[in-house]
């Protein structure tokens, strides 16, 4: 019986767009210290954007669940495995591409969580935010590869006035996504961070970028006693209440770290009922001989 296991909740929104075009998939097991979430977001305003994301997250899901069958393998090599299965993923989007099942201009992000024996590892390509939530902490996990912070970069040198930054035509303008061509920047660490029990992590698309990291973290730490779902829901209501008049789809996936049901408490339970059930057996066999004489 692993020490910890997670529990997750998927949400999604589809905003103002005509079609929803992130993709998410997640496995998560009471009685297993292996979790995986998958979350594509198809890059907005490109034709076929739902069909890449899905095909994205799909093989990549796919190869993720097939490498978890050779545990120790993965524990000693998992950047490499995640790398393998986020290639695998980015040549299937270009074979549909070569088919002509989809246009030459499609992509999206790819951003792939998981959780085995306690400890958190991710591959990442695009701007779909990863956050950590511990007891009152709140950050961001992985790489932004869009134009967003060298336009913050700006703000902070005294070249652009927040105002502005905030409404830059090209704030959301990605630096790497999957395409089927070379992929220009990959985040994917070297080591893995150690969990703790209560640890909450948050994967989404970029529609929750109409809410500040603060206001993500504050929602996510008011409602987290109340579950996973909790979570899920109270962010997107948020999402939802900006009224943003172009509000992209929103997608999120919302995982708790808790301890394992301890397993000697276990045993001690089985044991009472075994137990319980000899004596009700014991006692079946006393009162037919007492009937039978």
């Amino acid at each position: 019986m692993p020490e910890l296991i997670a529990e997750a909740a998927l949400a999604q929104d589809i905003g103002c767009r005509s079609r929803q075009e992130d993709a998410v998939i997640a496995h998560f097991c009471q009685r297993d210290d292996l979790g995986i979430a998958v979350l594509s977001d198809g890059m907005g305003g490109h034709e076929d954007g739902d069909l890449a994301s899905r095909i994205l997250a799909g093989e990549m899901f796919g190869e993720l669940l097939l490498s978890s069958a050779r545990r120790p393998l993965l524990r000693a090599n998992a950047p490499e495995i995640f790398g393998a299965a986020l290639n695998s993923a980015n040549r299937r989007l270009q074979r549909h591409i070569e088919a002509g099942h989809i246009r030459k201009d499609t992509g999206g992000t790819l951003t792939s969580v998981m959780i085995l024996g306690g400890e958190l590892r991710w591959i990442s390509v695009g701007d779909s935010p990863l956050y950590l939530l511990r007891d009152h902490l709140f950050l961001r996990l992985n790489e932004d590869h869009s134009m967003a912070p060298q336009i913050d970069l700006m703000v902070e040198n005294g070249e652009l006035d927040a105002a502005a930054a905030r409404d830059h035509a090209d704030r959301n303008c990605l630096t790497s996504a999957l395409t089927g061509r070379a992929i220009p920047r990959i985040d994917c660490p070297e080591k893995a961070i150690p969990l703790a029990a209560g640890d909450m992590l948050i994967l989404a698309s970029d529609g929750v970028n109409v809410l500040e990291d603060e206001q993500i973290g504050a929602i996510a730490l008011r409602t987290r006693a109340r579950g996973t779902t909790a979570v899920a829901d109270a962010l997107l209501d948020a999402v939802r209440k900006q009224e943003a008049p172009e509000q992209d789809n929103t997608s999120l996936v919302v995982i708790r770290v808790r301890k394992a049901p301890a397993a000697q408490g276990m045993i001690a339970r089985m044991a009472q009922a075994l137990g319980g059930g000899m004596a009700d057996h014991r006692r079946g066999l006393a009162d037919a001989r007492r009937t039978g004489s």
